[in-house]
């Protein structure tokens, strides 16, 4: 029996399921009769790329479609071989498995120069095209340079960044999107009609959050689920092949160590390895949804409606994104950042995503902070003040100033004029520099505070403050410079004697 997304594979262009806007590209195309010799089909994986080839394939090959038309009749013999995967015009090559030059040879470049058997266009689609060897692709550009006149090449890749611009400057492009939540339940919804079994709403829910945008991935697990031969399946029944999505794994990982409980993250993260989970994987889709919360931060009232996660999942989302705030956002997406780039060299994969869950412990408690920075006092409850403690920093060379007539209220009064500057250059200065405090000018030196340490680290970066210093020469027309400090709020830090036992717990030695 053919898997589910086999069986159900779209067979008309109105069948295929959140590709709208290359759909109807194509069906031009077609219609107008103005085809291109080469296209090149890049994004995720099972999102309608190879589908797509197929269709574009059939379509241009039906002995019935009629003038201006573009839906193949799917009943003419060409249609029928096509369908079957067998017509001799229609050359399908899994680059993958055939990456030299010699295949290149013999499979390509021989073959499109022989005219088609039966059809007008001998159609070459080659899958997985970034596997090919740099030989491969050498022997291939002369072909898709002076192409003849009865050959179309259709290019599918998962990873556009790794083919030649020579390649892909040569062909017409389409960027393939994840398909969208709400669009993925109603395909599912509708083949749980075609195959005659109720299925919870929550179920599907379940398999489109797991399936992070691919409709492949849900079709698999949704075959795998009818595979229970139940008329009626819900939530319990499908749980053994059902685990938990990445985005509730992500959700539950981020509430771990914002509700200052690192123990529950690590616990996580290895159930995760133990599991056989892409831990690169996992790091990168982190990043993706911090990335989701700050811009659900920056634009409140934009609404979601064209995203692969579902309502609860964004509400989830803003709930977090709302706990953290930009600050707090910006330092986990650094740590994330940082973490996931020693996941390579780590003699356990395990270990940076488990030292993130301790740095980031209680990011978004009121009573708790980042781990101390080096150079900070340790804030105790006994020796809490009542007033924000700045942090203690080593001493540095006093610079002589200068006398300028700027003062201290026109840069408060001009300030966002600066940070609009700043953010032109370096985006990501912008959000830095708005958490900052102006406090106090000296001569030629203006101090500002902010509130964590590795803030202060980047803003004093060489790159960085050039491009602070220069906004505020355009802005007074007089050179100012700049000084740093870190000014924390009244929050509890964590202190030596929680870290030694946190450390201890978790099987390590405090030196």
């Amino acid at each position: 029996m053919p898997t589910l997304y086999r069986k159900y594979r779209p067979q008309s262009f109105s069948d295929v399921t959140g590709q709208d806007t290359i759909v109807q590209t194509i069906q031009n195309e077609i219609s107008l009769n103005r085809l291109a010799h080469a296209y090149l089909f890049s994004g995720p994986r099972g999102v309608g790329k190879t589908t797509l080839a197929r269709l574009f394939a059939k379509a241009v090959s039906c002995e019935k479609r009629k003038n201006g038309k573009y839906e193949p009749c799917n009943d003419c013999p060409a249609c029928d071989q096509i369908n079957r995967g067998r017509h001799i015009d229609i050359i399908e090559i899994d680059a993958a498995s055939q990456t030299g030059v010699d295949n290149v040879r013999e499979n390509i470049i021989e073959n499109a120069g022989v005219m088609p058997t039966v059809l007008k266009y001998k159609i070459f689609i080659i899958d997985e095209v970034h596997m090919l060897s740099t030989s491969a692709f050498n022997a291939l550009l002369k072909t898709l340079e002076e192409p003849p006149a009865h050959v179309i090449f259709i290019l599918a890749t998962t990873e556009l960044h790794k083919l030649p611009a020579t390649v892909v400057s040569r062909c017409e492009r389409y960027a393939f999107k994840k398909i969208a939540y709400d669009k993925m339940l109603e395909r599912l919804q509708n083949l749980c009609k075609e195959e005659k079994v109720k299925v919870d709403r929550e179920v599907l829910e379940r398999i489109c959050r797991k399936s992070d945008g691919g409709l492949r991935d849900a079709e698999s697990l949704l075959g795998q689920i009818l595979s229970l031969n139940l008329k009626e399946i819900k939530m319990e029944d499908a749980q053994i092949v059902l685990p938990l999505s990445s985005a509730d794994t992500i959700i539950n990982y981020l509430k771990s160590i914002l509700d200052n409980n690192p123990g529950a993250a690590i616990t996580l993260i290895n159930e995760q390895a133990e599991e056989g989970v892409n831990l690169d994987q996992f790091a990168y889709d982190l990043i993706e949804t911090l990335r989701t919360m700050l811009l659900i931060l920056m634009n409140p009232d934009k609404k979601a409606t064209d995203t692969e996660f579902s309502a609860e999942t964004m509400k989830e989302f803003r709930a977090l994104a709302n706990a953290l705030q930009a600050d707090k956002l910006l330092t986990l997406i650094d740590l994330a950042l940082k973490r996931r780039g020693e996941l390579k060299f780590a003699p356990l994969p395990q270990l940076p995503l488990e030292l993130l869950a301790v740095e980031a412990a209680g990011l978004a408690s009121h009573n708790s902070n980042l781990l101390k920075q080096n150079n900070e006092i340790p804030i105790t409850k006994e020796n809490l003040p009542e007033k924000p403690v700045a942090a203690k920093e080593p001493p540095t060379k006093k610079i002589a100033a200068k006398s300028i007539s700027t003062t201290l209220d026109q840069i408060r009064g001009r300030w966002s004029e600066v940070v609009e500057k700043a953010s032109t250059d370096i985006p990501s200065l912008g959000f830095i520099l708005s958490m900052c405090s102006l406090v106090d000018i000296s001569g030629d030196v203006l101090t500002m505070s902010v509130p964590f340490e590795l803030h202060k680290e980047k803003l004093e970066s060489a790159k960085n403050k050039v491009v602070v210093e220069q906004c505020l020469e355009t802005t007074f027309a007089e050179k100012i410079r700049l000084s740093y400090t870190v000014v924390r709020e009244n929050k509890l830090e964590t202190n030596d004697l929680e870290m030694t036992k946190l450390a201890t717990d978790f099987g390590g030695v405090v030196v």
